[in-house]
């Protein structure tokens, strides 16, 4: 998991999933500070998205990452309280979102996952 800050210094976890394609964000954790909210139709979704069939896409106008602030983020919005419940079983902590692989390859991501650590390039 990685920590992030959102609008109005909102602190959220997120997930970084290697092997999901899109990065997605839940819907109730974003719905306050979302702009351009739209539905789509993603009929390409797999692994642990693939029974969802509604979702929006919205920007977020900040996400920063430690030094790594991204303005305007768009993203992809889904209900994922089912990844919370699952999580509530193991961990405190709510998730706020899946990074996935596009996020990761945009930014050249490097993972130590001996030393728990992710580095981000602009």
């Amino acid at each position: 998991m990685i920590e992030a800050e959102f609008p109005n210094h909102t602190m959220g976890d997120l997930i970084i999933d290697t092997g999901a394609s899109k990065s997605v964000f839940d819907q109730e954790f974003v719905s306050p500070f979302i702009k351009n909210l739209e539905e789509i139709d993603d009929e390409n979704s797999s692994g642990i998205n693939a029974m969802i069939t509604q979702a929006q896409a919205g920007i977020i106008p900040l996400v920063k990452f430690k030094t790594l602030e991204i303005k305007d983020f768009q993203a992809l919005l889904l209900d994922l309280s089912h990844v919370n419940n699952l999580y509530k079983k193991y961990t405190s902590k709510q998730v706020a979102g899946l990074i996935g692989s596009d996020f990761l390859v945009n930014h050249k991501a490097v993972i130590d996952y001996g030393q728990k650590k992710i580095s981000l390039k602009y």
